[in-house]
């Protein structure tokens, strides 16, 4: 899956270089930029919502301290988290952009709360634990294991969970011959960090589906010529 003669493009929490990241703003510069997709990070709050937040606590990327866990949707709320923004739920950041999505499980209980997501959605997690949990409880939506290590575990890791997408990071072990393999099993493949315009090559040269990237709007810059 392509968009025109290029890997898709992901944006990375956002457009995360240019607005704050896993903000409404942040997913909208993305669309603006020509992001196919954007990519963000779901836990939930003391009272049971599911709220866009990358790390465990609000400390980097808000005015605030403390854990998420720990924090109501309303003490959420409350907070900075960038230029005005505040930390959305679930449902605002997919209402904000109507592209693919890519929402990567933080924290397990996620799986729990989350009743259902869109067709263009895929839910992803480093641990095949959590994508084993969201087969059972979510089975009509696309799953995607993250590895900062490709091979052939990863592979073989990602049929047995019934995954539609391996997203494996760079190392010299993501060859074009396993990128093929993941393709006869039925899985795409979207790699990270698109980071420059060497990797973006690099990327086009392996044959993946997708890129994630924290530029999305330097991608077809990268391209050219």
């Amino acid at each position: 899956m392509t968009a025109g003669n290029r890997p898709l493009v992901y944006g990375h929490r956002g457009a995360r270089t240019e607005e704050p990241e896993n903000t409404l703003r942040s997913f909208r510069r993305a669309a603006a930029l020509g992001a196919d997709g954007i990519e963000l990070d779901v836990r939930v709050s003391a009272d049971g919502h599911l709220v866009v937040v990358h790390d465990a606590t609000v400390d980097r990327t808000t005015d605030g301290e403390g854990e998420v866990a720990a924090l109501t949707l309303a003490q959420l709320r409350s907070l900075d988290a960038g230029s005005g923004e505040r930390i959305p739920t679930l449902d605002e950041a997919l209402a904000s952009f109507d592209g693919l999505v890519q929402v990567e499980i933080k924290a397990p209980e996620a799986v729990r709360v989350i009743r259902d997501l869109p067709d263009r959605a895929v839910l992803t997690s480093f641990h095949p634990d959590v994508l084993e949990d969201a087969a059972r409880r979510l089975p009509g939506v696309a799953r995607g294991l993250i590895t900062h290590d490709p091979g052939e575990a990863m592979l073989r890791t990602a049929k047995d969970l019934g995954a539609t997408w391996v997203c494996p990071a760079h190392t010299d072990a993501l060859t074009a011959d396993l990128v093929e393999r993941c393709h006869a099993a039925g899985l795409r493949v979207d790699s990270w960090p698109a980071a420059d315009r060497q990797l973006m090559r690099r990327f086009v040269e392996l044959g993946v589906d997708a890129v994630t990237t924290d530029h999305p709007g330097l991608i077809d810059g990268w391209l050219e010529g």
